[in-house]
C-alpha cells in the first residue's frame, strides 16, 4: 500500500512541476522584450530615427536657407553646432539613459554624424553653384572685419560692402578649394555707430558677395557701434572728523575726491544731474572699442589738475578696469582719492572736462560734468546737519 501511495505523491509533485512550467511559459509569451521578430529594438530605432531627422534639418537650415542675422550676432550657422550635438544625444539616448557606456560605440556614432554632416556641407556647397557668407567678425586688433565664405572651388567671386544702400569698398577673389576668406579695413567704409544709445537704427552696413551662380548677403550692424560720443564723470567725497572726547562727529574736514568715469554713446539732449555722491541723469550705453582720453579739471577757466592720457583697447584700460561695462574709478594722487591740495582752490563749480579720441570717428570734447563743492562752507558749520553735498545744480 505505501509503495502505491509513494507513486500517487510523485505524480502529483511531477504534474505541478508540469503546471508551472507552463504558467511561466505562458508569461513569458505574454510580455516578449521590446523587439520585433528581426531583432531590432524599436525604441532605440525611434530614437535613431529622430536624430537622423534633426541632422537634415540642421544640415538644411545651414547649408541651404540664406544664413541671415536672427538675433543680435546669432545666424543660422550658430545653429550647425548645437543641431549636432543633439543629433549625437538622441543617436545614443537609450543607451545613456540606461548608463551602458560602450566608448567605441559612442565614438563610432560622433565620428559618423560628422562625416555625414562634412559629406552633405560638401554637396551642398558644390551643388549650389554660389559663393555664399559664413561668417563675418569685428577684428578689435588690427581695427578690421573679417570676411569668410563657401563656394565651390575656383569660383570667382565680387565682394562689395554697402552703408545705406551706397557701394563704399569692393574687392574680387576666387574661392580657394572651398572656402575664401578677407579683411577690410574699417577706415575703408566707415560711416558712423550703425545705432544710437537707445537702439534706434542710424547706419545700415550690409555685405553683399556676388558669383556666377547668385547673390548672397548679410547685414552686420550688431558689430558697428564703435565711436563714442559721450563721458561723465561723478565723484564721492571723501573727509575726515575730529574725535572729541573718544567720540566722532567732531569737526569735519575734506581730504579729496574718489573720481569715476563712464565713456559711451550718448543722448546730445540728456541732462547732466549729479547731487550727494549720486549721479541721476541718463548714462550713455557703453559699448565695445577703442579710444584714447584726456581729463583736467577745471576751475573756472584755470586748469587745476590734469590726468595722464587713458588709453582704451576694445573697451579695456589696464590696470583700471572695463570701460565697456560701467563706471570705472580713475587713479588718484593719494590713497586711491583725488587729494584736494591737487585741484582744490575754493568752494564753487569745478568742471571735469573729457576729450574723447576715438580710433574710428570724431573726437569729441565732453564739458558737461560741472559739480559744485562746499567745502569751506560746510567745515566752518558748526552743525552738520546743515552741510551742503557737491552738486551739479546752479552750476
Amino acid at each position: 500500500m505505501s509503495g502505491l501511495l509513494d507513486k500517487a505523491n510523485e505524480s502529483v509533485k511531477s504534474t505541478e512541476k508540469k503546471s508551472e512550467d507552463d504558467v511561466s511559459d505562458a508569461v513569458i509569451d505574454v510580455f516578449p522584450e521590446d523587439s520585433n521578430g528581426s531583432g531590432l529594438n524599436s525604441q532605440k530605432l525611434q530614437f535613431q530615427l529622430g536624430s537622423l531627422a534633426v541632422l537634415i534639418v540642421t544640415m538644411v537650415v545651414v547649408f541651404i536657407l540664406d544664413n541671415k542675422a536672427i538675433v543680435g550676432g546669432f545666424t543660422l550657422d550658430d545653429m550647425f553646432i548645437p543641431g549636432v550635438l543633439i543629433s549625437w544625444l538622441l543617436f545614443n539616448a537609450l543607451e545613456l539613459k540606461e548608463k551602458k557606456f560602450d566608448m567605441k560605440m559612442l565614438g563610432a556614432s560622433a565620428g559618423a554624424i560628422l562625416v555625414v554632416s562634412v559629406a552633405f556641407a560638401g554637396l551642398a556647397i558644390l551643388s549650389s553653384g554660389t559663393v555664399t557668407i559664413s561668417n563675418i567678425e569685428y577684428d578689435g586688433d588690427n581695427n578690421e572685419i573679417d570676411l569668410d565664405f563657401y563656394g565651390p572651388k575656383g569660383m570667382d567671386y565680387t565682394i562689395e560692402i554697402l552703408v545705406d544702400g551706397k557701394v563704399e569698398y569692393t574687392h574680387e577673389a576666387t574661392i580657394n578649394v572651398d572656402k575664401g576668406s578677407h579683411s577690410v579695413d574699417l577706415d575703408d567704409f566707415w560711416k558712423g555707430n550703425a545705432h544710437d544709445m537707445n537702439g534706434k537704427d542710424l547706419v545700415e552696413y550690409e555685405i553683399v558677395v556676388t558669383s556666377k551662380g547668385g547673390e548672397d548677403s548679410m547685414t552686420f550692424d550688431s558689430i558697428m557701434n564703435r565711436e563714442v560720443d559721450t563721458a561723465f564723470i561723478k565723484v564721492t567725497e571723501v573727509f575726515e572728523t575730529d574725535e572729541t572726547n573718544g567720540q566722532s562727529g567732531g569737526d569735519k574736514t575734506y581730504t579729496g575726491i574718489t573720481v569715476q568715469m563712464i565713456v559711451g554713446m550718448g543722448n546730445p539732449d540728456s541732462d547732466y544731474e549729479f547731487e550727494a555722491d549720486y549721479f541721476s541723469g541718463t548714462i550713455p550705453q557703453t559699448i565695445v572699442s577703442d579710444w584714447t582720453a584726456d581729463v583736467v579739471v577745471k576751475y573756472g577757466s584755470s586748469v587745476k589738475y590734469e590726468y595722464n592720457s587713458i588709453t582704451a583697447d576694445e573697451g579695456i584700460v589696464n590696470g583700471l578696469g572695463e570701460f565697456s561695462f560701467n563706471w570705472v574709478t580713475l587713479p588718484g594722487t593719494g590713497a586711491g582719492d583725488l587729494e584736494r591740495s591737487d585741484f582744490y582752490d575754493e568752494d564753487g563749480c569745478y568742471t571735469f572736462e573729457v576729450t574723447i579720441e576715438n580710433e574710428n570717428g570724431e573726437i569729441h570734447v565732453d564739458s558737461s560734468s560741472k559739480i559744485k563743492f562746499f567745502w569751506d562752507a560746510n567745515e566752518a558749520n558748526e552743525n552738520d546737519d546743515e552741510d551742503q553735498p557737491a552738486s551739479s545744480e546752479n552750476c
